[in-house]
């Protein structure tokens, strides 16, 4: 969250960052505060105010079972105030963790403990999402009961990972086969059916920052010759999969996307960003029918 001080620090900072246009629309002319804490039509959902809370990683689930510690939901409670919660990274499967403490929503267990904490949000009044979450090469074998973690392509991260043994190198991935990639397409339609069954509100689909749906989009991780590689139009198949099958659950006006066009973290890069998120964005059906797209906690864009 930023808070200023003073109407020109909003003005500057929107100016800076290409947003003068959102400053005049949403700030000029009236009280900031009225219109931050001003209810807010998001698709399907109307929220309280204008404020979102991003995903933050906690690390505070069963390090065996993923789920949610037993706080978590008087934690979430006491940020209900925001208009809108985005949960921490929550993985789809085993195979999709890659964080000391991550959350699942792939086991009854994990879902039953996320009842706890949307039924915490909503008697506070607030609206949350869930972050659906794969690790791909970024996962590591000490997460995936030692099983080597999947890749569009067998390209090795350069980076390292915190485990319970300490800091280790990412290891190389095994290129998913056609039978991979509709394996773990199954298994976010049955986390999206989790969520909708735990009572979340949404769900924001993780395809940012060097994850796998990110490896997918980007030519630097994914170098197949198949129908999801190739040509910007193959290399975004998987994402489109992806959102199609969340709409399937929840419906447009309750699905988002997280992405970082640029982003370099986790040994990412893009040879040509405008092309790909372009080719996502506005040459996708699925794509056009989504609430919103966040682009890496910078900014929500509504697609229609």
């Amino acid at each position: 969250f930023f808070f200023f001080q003073a109407e020109d620090g909003i003005r500057d900072f929107c100016l800076s960052r290409g947003l003068g246009d959102v400053y005049k629309r949403q700030i000029q002319g009236s009280s900031t505060n009225t219109q931050l804490l001003s209810p807010f039509q998001l698709g399907d959902i109307t929220l309280k105010n204008k404020i979102v809370m991003a995903p933050l990683l906690r690390g505070r689930a069963d390090t065996n079972t993923a789920v949610p510690a037993d706080y978590s939901a008087e934690y979430y409670k006491q940020r209900a105030s925001a208009g809108l919660i985005i949960t921490e990274c929550t993985a789809i499967s085993r195979r999709g963790l890659a964080y000391i403490g991550q959350c699942g929503i792939f086991t009854q267990e994990q879902v039953e403990q996320w009842k706890k904490v949307t039924a915490a949000v909503h008697e506070e009044g607030g609206k949350i999402f869930v972050q659906l979450f794969h690790g791909g090469r970024a996962s590591h074998p000490d997460f995936t009961n030692g099983e080597i973690p999947w890749a569009p392509s067998a390209i090795t991260a350069r980076d390292e990972v915190h485990t319970l043994e300490g800091l280790k190198k990412l290891v190389a991935p095994k290129e998913m086969t056609e039978e991979d990639i509709q394996e773990v397409l199954k298994e976010y339609r049955k986390a999206a059916e989790n969520a909708l069954e735990a009572g979340f509100d949404g769900v924001e689909i993780q395809a940012a920052h060097g994850y796998l749906v990110d490896q997918f989009l980007r030519d630097w991780t994914n170098r197949r010759q198949d129908k999801w590689g190739g040509s910007a139009e193959s290399r975004v198949r998987f994402c489109q999969e992806v959102v199609d099958i969340c709409i399937s659950v929840f419906g447009a006006g309750r699905v988002g996307i997280r992405v970082t066009p640029v982003g370099r973290y986790r040994d990412m890069f893009d040879s040509d960003p405008i092309n790909t998120y372009t080719c996502l964005l506005y040459t996708s059906d699925a794509a056009d029918d989504l609430l919103c797209v966040d682009l890496g906690g910078r900014r929500i864009i509504k697609k229609k």
